[in-house]
C-alpha cells in the first residue's frame, strides 16, 4: 500500500472553539427534501455555520489567511484555500479541468487564489482589471475560445444538490428533543405548558444552553461581534474559513482554511460525513476530495450516507486510509504526492519576486500549466494592480514580525532579509497615494540602521570596516532586476514523475545583505529614510486636510474595499517600546505624535554622526550635528505635550550631553586657527536632509538661536568656555542619568570621571595661566591673579569632589599633586622683591609650601600599600621631594635672618633637605625609571648643599666637639655626593665638591698653630687636590671636542673659575710645606723637590686657553714628585 506522509495541527482557536459535532446518524427513509422540524433559529444558525460559508472565488482568501496568522509567513511553503489545493492535486485525473490561480511569493511562503476569468476579465461592464483584460485578450483568447471557460455551476440541480446537503448536515447535528417539537406544533406547545414547571426549565435551559454555544461558535469562527466597529475591521483581517489547519504534507508544510464538518459520537469519535445520490456511480475525482478532506483536516474515517431522490437509504464508514482503494475510485496516492511536490518545486523555481503578481493559468483540455509574470508582462502603473497594498502590507508585516521575535543580535543577523521586505514594500507602493503605509515602512527601514534603544557602547561598536556605500548598497530594484523570468510552463506529465523537481532543491528568493558598515553610513542612510517618513505624513495630512469627514470614511472604505484587508501596521521597535504609527481604520497616528517619533529617531541618527565625526577629529561637523541633535530633541519634547517625562527621550538627551561635553573638552585643547577656521567651514554646511528636518523643526517653533541649549553647540576658540561647556554639559548629562533608576549606574560612574577630568583640566589650564603670569611678572602684582588662582582652586576642589563620589582614588590623588603644584606657584606669588631684587623668604612662602606639602601628603596616603598604584605613589614621592627641595633653596640662598637666628634656619634647611631625600629614594630603587638619572642629580645635589651647609657651620663654631662632628658630617656628606655625581656626566659639579673638600684641608690648615700640623694639613690638601686630576682631563676633552655643546662659554667660564681656585689652594700648601721644611736642615733633599713643585704651580698661566691641559700636566708632574718623597 502506498501511503504518503500528512499530519495536520488546527492552529486556530483552541479545541473548545471549533469542537467535533455529535453526531446524529439519520433513519432510513428520511427525506431531506423537507426543512427540518424544530426551532427556525437555531436552524438558521446551524446552517450558516455547516454550509460551505466561505466565499471560495474570494481573491484575496489567502491574504485574509495570511494576516490572520502572520507568524506563518516565510514558515510555511503554501497559503491557501483547502478546495484550491484539492483543484490543483486533482488535475492529472481530469483532462478538463480548467485553473486559473492568482500566485504570490513571500519569502518561502507561496499565497494562492482562484482568480475567475468570467467574473473579473469577460464581464465587460467592469472597468478594474483592465491592464490584466488586455494581456489576457492579446495572449489567452487568441488560442481559447471564450465559450471554453467554465462558469460556476449555478443550474437547478446544483442548486438543489447544496439545499439537500445543508439539510443533511443540519439533521446531523444531535439537538435535544424538546427544541426539535416546539419548531411547529402547537398541541406540542399547549402539551409542554402543563408539563411539570422543573422538567420545562431543565429542558429549556439546555436548549437556550446549546443555542448560545452554537452562537458562540459561530462569533468564534468570526471573529466578529455584532455592533463593534473594531471587529467589523478585524472580520476583513481573520480567517473566512471555519478552522485554519496547519498541514505537513511529504515535507511541505502549508496553512490552509477549511469548512469540513467533523461529527462524532461514541463510536466513531471523529467523522467527516457525505451525501452521495446511489444513482450516480462513485469516482476518482470524488475520491480524491474526500481524502484529501480528510488528511487536511486528520479526520481517520468517512460517512458516506447514500441517498435516492433525498431519500435516505443507508450509510457506509470508510477510513481515510482506504479511500484511495475502494472500487470505482481507485487512484495511486504517490501520483498524488509527487504532483504536490513538483507543482510546488515549478512555482518556487519561477515564481521568485517578491510583491510581483503571478498568473497560474491552465485551459481546459491543455495538457501543460503556464505561469506569468503578470507585473512585468503587464504595462500597467502598479498602482492598478488590486493586489499591490495587500502584498505590500504583508510583506510590511513580515518584517515586523522578525523585528518583533528576534534578540539584538538575531536581528542583525536577519537584517537583510528585513530590509529586503521593506525595500520591496517601499518599491510596491506610491507615497502620494498610500503615504500612511509607506511612512510606516519607512520609519522601520530607518530603525534597521539605527536602533531607538541605543547605549554609548554600541554607538561606539563598528560590526565591520566596510564603506558606506558597500553598507547601504540595494542591489533588488524592482525596474532594474536583469534576471527576469515572465513566463513559465511544465507539462502535466511531468508534474507527476517521481521527485522530478524536488522543491527544497531551489534556491530561496534573492536577499540583500546584512545591514554593515560604520555608524556614519548607517546613520545616514536612517536619517534618508526618515526624510522619506515625513514626506509621507505631510502629503497624507494634505489629502486629509483637504476632505470634508464624509469623503475621509468613504476614501478609507474605499481602500479597505479594494484591498480586502484592513490591517493595523504597529511598529514595535526591538525592546522596552511601542510605537503605533497607523490606527485600526489605517490612519496615520496624530501629527505631532508622528513627528516627535520621527525626530526622536533623527535625533539618535545625528548623536551617531557626533560620534563619528568626533573619532575623525572633525569637531565643527561635531557641533553642527549636535545643534540638529538637540533641536530635534527640543521639538519632540515640544510635541509630548502628554508625556514630558518620558524615560526614552530624556535618556537619549544623556547621551547627547555626554558626547557633547566630549566634544567641547576636545575644542579647547585646540589652538590653531587654521583648525578653527576648518571648524567654522564645516559647521555651516547644511545637507539637503539636514534642511528638510530642520524645515519640521522650525515649523514647531523651536529657535536654535534662542534655544536653551544653544551654548552647547557654540564654536568658539576660547579655551575656558569650552571647558566650561564640557563640564555643564556632563553635568546636565548626570541630573538625568541619576533619576534613570540603578541599571544605569556604569553609565553614571563613567560620566562623573569625565566630569572629574575636565575639572582636572581646568584647573590645570588657571594654573598654567598662573604659572605665566608669575614668570612675566616685575614689582607690581597682577591685578587678576589672585583670581586666577581661585579658579584654578575651585576647579581642582570640584574634580576631587566628583571622583571621590565614584571611589576613583587614583585620580584623587593625581589632584591632590595638582593642588601642590598650585601651592607651590602660590608661593612663588608671595615672593618679596625690591627693584627686581630677591628679598629673604617670607612668611606667607612658608605657609604656601606648607600646604603644598599637605596635599601632597594626603595623596601619598591614599595610594600608599596599593601595587598597583605604585606609579602615581612614586610621581607623588617626587613631586613633594622637589617642593621641599625648592623651600630649602630659598630658605638657604635667601634666609629670613631678619626674623630668624641662623641656627633655626640651618634646621629648617636641613629637614627640608632630610625629607627631600627621603622622599627622592623612591625614585632612586627604580634604575629603569625615565627619571632616575634626574634622581640621582637631585640627590647629589642635596648631599652637596648639606655638605656646603655643614661646611659653613664648622667654620664658624667656636666648641671643638662640635667642630668635630660638623666636620665629620661635611665629609660624609661630601662623599655621599661624589658617589651620586658622575665626573663623566656633571665634571663641574664633581669638580665643585672636590675643591669644597679641599677647602676644608685648608681651612684647618690656617687655624693650625704648630709646625707638625700645618704639615699634615697641608699635604692632606695636597692630597685632596691630586683627586681633582681625572675630573680635570674629562674638562679638557670637553675643551678639545668638535661639538661646541661640550665646551659652550658658560662651561668654558666655570671650569676656569674653579681650575683656578684650586690651583690657588695647591699653591698655598706647598708654599706652606716649603717654608716648613725650609726652617728643618735635616729634609734638604725633600725641601729642594718641594720648592721645584712649587715653582711648577707658579708657572702656570690660569688665564691661557690650555690652562685645563696645562694644570692636569703640572699635577701629574706633582704626583711623581710627591710620591718619590713619600716612599723616601
Amino acid at each position: 500500500m502506498d501511503e504518503s506522509a500528512s499530519s495536520s495541527l488546527v492552529s486556530i482557536n483552541p479545541p473548545e472553539t471549533v469542537p467535533y459535532i455529535k453526531c446524529n446518524f439519520l433513519d432510513k427513509d428520511t427525506d431531506l427534501n423537507e426543512n427540518p422540524v424544530w426551532n427556525n433559529e437555531i436552524a438558521l444558525l446551524l446552517s450558516y455555520w455547516l454550509q460551505q460559508r466561505a466565499n471560495h472565488d474570494d481573491i484575496f482568501g489567502s491574504f485574509r489567511s495570511a494576516n490572520a496568522h502572520t507568524d506563518s509567513l516565510g514558515e510555511v511553503d503554501v497559503i491557501s484555500d483547502a478546495e484550491h489545493i484539492k483543484k490543483l492535486l486533482k488535475v492529472p485525473f481530469n483532462k478538463h479541468s480548467q485553473i486559473s490561480m492568482i500566485v504570490h511569493r513571500l519569502g518561502r511562503t507561496i499565497l494562492l487564489d482562484e482568480f475567475d476569468v468570467h467574473s473579473h476579465l469577460l464581464r465587460l461592464e467592469k472597468n478594474e482589471w483592465t491592464w490584466f483584460r488586455d494581456f489576457f485578450l492579446d495572449t489567452i483568447l487568441r488560442n481559447i475560445s471564450v465559450k471554453h471557460f467554465y462558469k460556476k455551476n449555478k443550474t437547478r440541480d446544483e442548486l438543489v444538490r447544496k439545499d439537500r446537503l445543508v439539510k443533511f448536515l443540519c439533521q446531523s447535528v444531535e439537538l435535544p428533543q424538546l427544541t426539535r417539537s416546539n419548531s411547529n406544533n402547537t398541541t406540542d406547545e399547549s402539551q409542554s405548558a402543563e408539563a411539570p414547571s422543573t422538567n420545562n426549565e431543565s429542558t429549556t435551559t439546555t436548549a437556550a444552553a446549546l443555542l448560545q454555544q452554537i452562537k458562540d461558535l459561530v462569533n468564534a469562527s468570526n471573529n466578529l461581534e455584532d455592533d463593534s466597529d473594531e471587529n467589523q475591521n478585524g472580520n476583513c483581517t481573520s480567517s473566512p474559513f471555519q478552522r485554519t489547519v496547519n498541514w505537513t504534507f511529504e515535507n511541505m508544510k502549508m496553512l490552509i482554511g477549511s469548512d469540513l464538518p467533523i461529527f462524532g459520537d461514541e463510536q466513531h469519535p471523529a467523522v467527516s460525513l457525505r451525501l452521495r445520490d446511489m444513482n450516480k456511480p462513485i469516482n476518482v475525482l470524488t475520491g480524491i476530495d474526500c481524502w484529501l478532506d480528510n488528511l487536511m483536516c486528520n479526520v481517520p474515517e468517512l460517512a458516506m450516507c447514500y441517498h435516492v431522490d433525498g431519500i435516505v437509504q443507508s450509510y457506509e464508514i470508510i477510513k481515510t486510509e482506504d479511500i484511495p482503494y475502494r472500487e470505482g475510485c481507485q487512484f495511486p496516492p504517490g501520483v498524488v504526492r509527487d504532483l504536490a511536490t513538483n507543482l510546488l518545486s515549478f512555482l518556487k523555481a519561477n515564481a521568485t519576486k517578491e510583491g510581483h503578481t503571478y498568473w497560474l493559468f491552465k485551459g481546459p483540455d491543455d495538457d501543460i500549466v503556464k505561469l506569468y509574470d503578470l507585473t512585468s508582462l503587464c504595462e500597467t502603473d502598479r498602482d492598478d494592480n488590486p493586489y499591490t497594498l495587500p502584498v505590500a502590507t504583508l510583506l510590511y508585516k513580515m518584517a515586523h514580525n522578525m523585528v518583533l521575535k528576534s534578540d539584538y543580535e538575531t536581528r542583525l543577523k536577519e537584517s537583510g532579509t528585513i530590509r529586503t521586505l521593506l525595500k520591496h514594500c517601499l518599491d510596491m507602493l506610491d507615497p502620494e497615494k498610500f503615504p500612511e503605509y509607506y511612512c510606516a515602512a519607512a520609519y522601520m527601514m530607518s530603525d534597521l540602521f539605527i536602533d531607538d534603544n541605543i547605549t554609548e557602547r554600541d554607538w561606539t561598536y563598528d560590526e565591520n570596516d566596510l564603506t558606506d556605500s558597500e553598507s547601504s548598497k540595494d542591489t533588488l530594484s524592482f525596474e532594474k532586476e536583469k534576471e527576469s523570468v515572465t513566463f513559465a510552463c511544465v507539462d502535466i506529465k511531468t508534474l507527476v514523475q517521481s521527485k522530478k523537481h524536488h522543491f527544497r532543491e531551489n534556491q530561496d528568493v534573492p536577499r540583500l545583505g546584512p545591514v554593515r558598515g560604520n555608524l556614519e553610513g548607517r546613520a545616514r542612510e536612517a536619517l534618508k529614510y526618515l526624510v522619506t517618513a515625513l514626506r509621507s505624513n505631510m502629503v497624507y495630512r494634505r489629502i486629509q486636510a483637504t476632505k470634508s469627514p464624509d469623503e475621509k470614511d468613504q476614501k478609507s472604505d474605499e481602500i479597505n474595499q479594494k484591498s480586502k484587508l484592513i490591517v493595523p501596521l504597529p511598529y514595535q521597535t526591538t525592546r522596552n517600546c511601542t510605537k503605533f504609527l497607523i490606527d485600526n481604520k489605517n490612519r496615520l497616528t496624530g501629527d505631532q505624535r508622528l513627528k516627535s517619533i520621527i525626530l526622536h529617531k533623527a535625533a539618535s541618527a545625528y548623536f551617531c554622526l557626533v560620534d563619528r565625526c568626533e573619532q575623525d577629529k572633525n569637531y565643527g561637523s561635531c557641533l553642527r550635528y549636535l545643534r540638529l541633535a538637540l533641536n530635534c530633541y527640543s521639538t519632540e519634547f515640544k510635541l509630548q505635550s502628554r508625556d514630558q517625562n518620558n524615560i526614552d527621550c530624556k535618556k537619549l538627551l544623556s547621551y547627547i550631553m555626554s558626547i557633547a561635553g566630549d566634544c567641547r573638552l576636545m575644542i579647547g585643547h585646540v589652538t590653531s586657527t587654521e583648525e578653527i577656521d576648518k571648524f567654522r567651514e564645516q559647521y555651516q554646511i547644511m545637507s539637503d536632509i539636514d534642511s528638510e528636518i530642520q524645515s519640521v523643526i522650525d515649523e514647531v517653533g523651536i529657535d536654535e538661536n534662542s534655544s536653551e541649549f544653544s551654548w552647547v553647540y557654540e564654536l568658539t576658540p576660547i579655551i575656558e568656555r569650552n571647558l566650561s561647556a564640557s563640564a555643564h554639559a556632563y553635568e546636565y548629562a548626570i541630573n538625568i542619568v541619576q533619576n534613570l533608576g540603578d541599571h544605569e549606574k556604569e553609565r553614571l560612574h563613567l560620566l562623573v570621571k569625565r566630569l572629574g577630568n575636565v575639572r582636572n583640566e581646568t584647573g590645570v589650564y588657571w594654573m598654567n595661566h598662573c604659572a605665566q603670569e608669575l614668570k612675566d611678572m616685575n614689582e607690581e602684582i597682577p591685578k587678576d591673579l589672585k583670581n586666577l588662582f581661585r579658579k584654578s582652586f575651585e576647579s581642582f576642589d570640584a574634580g576631587i569632589r566628583a571622583f571621590e563620589k565614584i571611589n576613583d582614588i587614583s585620580n584623587v590623588a593625581l589632584l591632590h599633586s595638582n593642588l601642590g603644584r598650585l601651592m607651590r606657584y602660590y608661593a612663588q606669588y608671595y615672593v618679596p622683591l625690591v627693584d627686581g631684587v630677591r628679598q629673604e623668604f617670607s612668611q606667607q612662602e612658608r605657609q604656601s609650601y606648607h600646604k603644598a606639602f599637605d596635599y601632597y601628603i594626603r595623596g601619598l596616603k591614599i595610594v600608599e600599600n596599593r601595587s598597583e598604584l605604585f606609579e602615581i605613589y612614586r610621581t607623588l614621592s617626587w613631586e613633594l621631594s622637589n617642593s621641599y627641595f625648592a623651600m630649602a633653596i630659598s630658605l638657604q640662598d635667601f634666609a629670613p635672618l631678619s626674623t630668624t637666628s641662623q641656627e633655626d634656619v640651618e634646621k629648617e634647611v636641613i629637614e627640608c633637605m632630610t625629607r627631600a631625600l627621603k622622599y627622592l629614594d623612591v625614585e632612586l630603587h627604580c634604575p629603569t625609571s625615565n627619571r632616575y638619572l634626574l634622581a640621582k642629580y637631585r640627590a647629589g645635589t642635596i648631599h652637596h648643599r648639606l655638605a656646603s651647609l655643614l661646611h659653613n657651620a664648622f667654620r664658624t663654631e667656636d666648641s671643638k666637639t662640635r667642630r668635630k662632628h660638623l666636620r665629620s658630617l661635611a665629609s660624609l656628606h661630601y662623599e655621599k655626593a661624589l658617589k651620586l655625581f658622575s665626573p663623566n656626566d656633571n665634571p663641574l659639579e664633581y669638580l665643585r665638591l672636590l675643591i669644597e673638600e679641599v677647602a676644608l684641608a685648608d681651612f684647618e690648615l690656617q687655624n693650625a698653630n704648630d709646625n707638625s700640623s700645618r704639615l699634615k694639613y697641608s699635604q692632606q690638601g695636597l692630597r685632596a687636590s691630586f683627586q681633582c686630576q681625572e675630573t680635570i682631563g674629562i674638562i679638557d676633552e670637553h675643551r678639545q671636542s668638535s661639538d661646541p655643546d661640550d665646551y659652550n662659554e658658560v662651561f668654558a667660564q666655570e671650569a676656569q673659575r674653579l681650575l683656578s681656585i684650586l690651583n690657588g689652594r695647591i699653591q698655598t700648601f706647598l708654599k706652606e710645606i716649603v717654608k716648613i721644611l725650609k726652617s728643618t736642615s735635616s729634609r734638604k733633599m725633600m725641601y729642594d723637590d718641594y720648592k721645584e713643585m712649587y715653582s711648577i704651580s707658579l708657572r702656570l698661566n690660569d688665564a691661557a686657553a690650555t690652562f685645563p691641559h696645562d694644570l692636569f700636566d703640572a699635577i701629574e708632574r706633582l704626583k711623581k714628585i710627591y710620591d718619590k718623597n713619600t716612599s723616601d
